[in-house]
């Protein structure tokens, strides 16, 4: 036994500067108490458990149950899928074994396209756009999978797939991610209803996702193993590991980035993105107010109403024959998306009169399509003063930022007036503020040594040991405020990130170099010495007294006559049946292991010891062996037996 290893481990270890010091032998008295030291306290301790299911136990007597699990080798649920040139999954079928027994019992296609994978369904849009979607979520009730239809905001963890979130063949690049998160999403919902259902493993090859299950009653030989396929299909073996090196999810990612890969010791540093809100109340001025102009603005009756007047409010305030007046107001639209309705609903005038808005006729009378500007052949005077409801809706007119102006064109034949009436109706609740965003990441993003590990945008992840997973978070909608019931639909709104980042310290193993160096050099069976700081400090080192255990196991040695005649090719053996005997080992029981349990037909030959049948062993295979030789035609000559 080589000392120099053992005491370098416990100079490691156990002596430390900055540790209350721990006695040597306490601590190899603890290490060693209550583990097995013979065959029959091993398979008590371990191996019963593990093939019988009885609770293991560790060497300080905790106790826990232990079953070696009982995986199906059918698998329960197939997911199968394939992409079109915008990006969808055009086909998408889910195969199922409800009995575990190998035979497919169920096989359905979605009929529409997958725009987007969910955690608990999927999402189906207009091929290539993320137009007309709809939600549907994954139900298994009464063991019959399908997918049901729901709002897409029943839904979580969403990404698109498609070309509108990106290029059309992303989804190809990650098909084996989608039939992944589909299937998971499926699997999960039959075993919210069916233990059996629970999985146990999942094997994806290319667009093809199995999911395997558990076996409940009686423990078979178990999933098909990855080791049995690749010995079956080597050249799979390289494909594989082709695969692990773009694979975000495997560890190839986190060796080849590792501090020891890069030679050097890195940091993990956090940080994040956050879209940030504040919202204002909003007054009717806030909406709509007056520019100028003949007319103004003020609130009508009800919430939310503002009233336009257009024109000048009077009576036969002009004078003349077929002249035209010309009117101009100004109003100017700050938030055109509180606008609901606007609407033309009075108006009065004599005798001719047209209301346009940025040039565009609203209403005219009474001829419709007078321009406002000529009189030609028409009459002039119609001894009336109009008062009109109209109730033209003009909303496409107002509903753009910026300066309306309004004109009212008058023809008057005699005495005359001219103007109107119009209603704005308004959403006078809050409203968006300012936004700005938050950025924690902008240093470690300028810093050369630092590298992105992980991302996750709004709960999805993009970013994963530092490689890109090809999924992209949903536009999503939210209150800018708890009070305030307005909402804003935004590409994302939190990130999370995590940063690599190296350090200015390398490797130096010079002082466990030197440490080890003393260790080794003064290693007794006593002791050794430990440098920690550049102060050598001697440690007395004494194993505690363990008992001793027996080289072997106890055997006896029994015969008895056989029963039968053996054979061989050419025929019988013997043809004294009760005259040849064979020879037994027995191991032997009893607390100090003394007795042999010999059947009642058997002889003791030697009893319970520590036998050794080596030259007994090694007489027969050297008969064996010459029997062989013999057997060998080495003249070339044919010889008969």
């Amino acid at each position: 036994m080589k000392l120099v290893p053992i005491l370098f481990f416990l100079s490691i270890n156990v002596i430390a500067s900055d540790i209350a010091p721990v006695d040597i032998k306490d601590f190899a008295t603890q290490s060693l108490n209550n583990i097995p030291m013979n065959n029959k306290d091993f398979s008590k301790a371990y191996m019963n458990p593990l093939i019988g299911g009885e609770k293991l136990s560790t060497p300080s007597g905790t106790s826990f149950n232990v079953n070696l699990s009982c995986p199906t080798s059918n698998a329960f649920l197939q997911v199968m899928a394939q992409t079109n040139a915008t990006g969808d999954v055009s086909y998408l079928q889910f195969s199922r074994d409800k009995d575990l027994d190998g035979v497919i019992d169920s096989v359905k296609n979605f009929p529409k396209t997958v725009s987007g994978v969910c955690s608990t369904g999927l999402i189906s849009c207009t091929p290539g756009t993320w137009d007309e979607c709809v939600g549907y979520k994954w139900n298994a009730e009464n063991d019959n999978l399908s997918l049901i239809e729901t709002g897409v905001g029943n839904l979580g963890g969403c990404y698109c797939i498609n070309q509108s979130c990106g290029d059309s063949k992303k989804s190809q690049r990650i098909i084996s991610s989608i039939v992944t998160d589909l299937g998971t999403a499926a699997a999960n919902a039959l075993a919210s209803n069916n233990p059996q259902y629970t999985i146990s493993g999942a094997q994806t090859t290319g667009a093809i996702a199995k999911f395997y299950g558990q076996k409940l009653i009686g423990c078979g030989a178990g999933s098909a193993t990855t080791m049995a396929s690749y010995y079956q299909n080597p050249q799979d073996i390289e494909r594989a590991a082709d695969g692990y090196k773009t694979d975000a999810n495997g560890i190839y990612q986190l060796i080849a980035n590792s501090s020891a890969a890069q030679k050097s010791l890195t940091t993990l540093q956090s940080c994040t993105l956050n879209r940030n809100t504040s919202y204002k109340n909003i007054t009717l001025s806030d909406i709509l107010s007056y520019s100028g102009g003949d007319g103004g603005v003020h609130s009508c009756a009800g919430d939310g109403c503002i009233e336009l007047v257009l024109g000048k409010i009077g009576d036969n305030y002009w004078s003349g024959y077929c002249d035209i007046q010309h009117q101009k107001v100004s109003f100017y639209v700050n938030m055109p998306e509180k606008i609901k309705k606007a609407t033309l609903v009075n108006a009065r005038w004599d005798d001719w009169i047209k209301v346009a808005a940025n040039n565009q006729t609203i209403y005219a009378h009474p001829y419709a399509n007078w321009d406002g500007q000529t009189i030609g052949n028409k009459k002039c005077e119609w001894s009336t003063s109009w008062n009109k409801y109209p109730n033209v809706d003009f909303t496409d007119l107002i509903k753009q930022k910026g300066r309306i102006d309004f004109t009212v064109d008058v023809q008057v034949a005699g005495n005359g007036e001219g103007y109107a009436y119009a209603q704005v109706l308004v959403d006078e609740s809050c409203g968006l503020d300012q936004e700005w965003i938050t950025n924690s990441c902008e240093a470690i993003e300028q810093d050369k040594k630092c590298r992105l590990k992980n991302e996750i945008i709004d709960g999805v992840q993009t970013y994963k040991n530092y490689h890109p997973t090809g999924k992209t978070p949903i536009a999503s909608e939210r209150n800018i405020s708890n009070s305030c019931d307005v909402k804003i639909k935004r590409s994302w709104w939190k990130v999370k990130r995590e940063y690599d980042c190296k350090t200015n310290t390398e490797f130096d193993f010079s002082k466990g170099i030197e440490r080890n160096a003393v260790v080794q050099s003064s290693a007794t069976t006593t002791g050794f010495n430990d440098m920690v700081d550049g102060v050598t400090t001697k440690i007395d080192l004494s194993l505690p007294n363990i008992e001793t255990q027996p080289s072997c196991t106890n055997a006896c040695k029994t015969k008895r006559k056989k029963d039968k005649v053996s054979v061989s090719a050419q025929g019988p053996v013997t043809d004294k049946v009760g005259e040849d005997w064979e020879t037994l080992y027995r191991k032997c029981t009893g607390d100090n292991q003394n007795i042999c349990p010999a059947g009642a037909d058997e002889k003791v030959i030697t009893t319970c010891s520590c036998l050794n049948e080596f030259s007994t062993a090694s007489v027969m295979m050297q008969s064996l062996r010459q029997a062989a030789q013999g057997l060998i035609c080495a003249s070339g000559d044919k010889k008969t037996f």
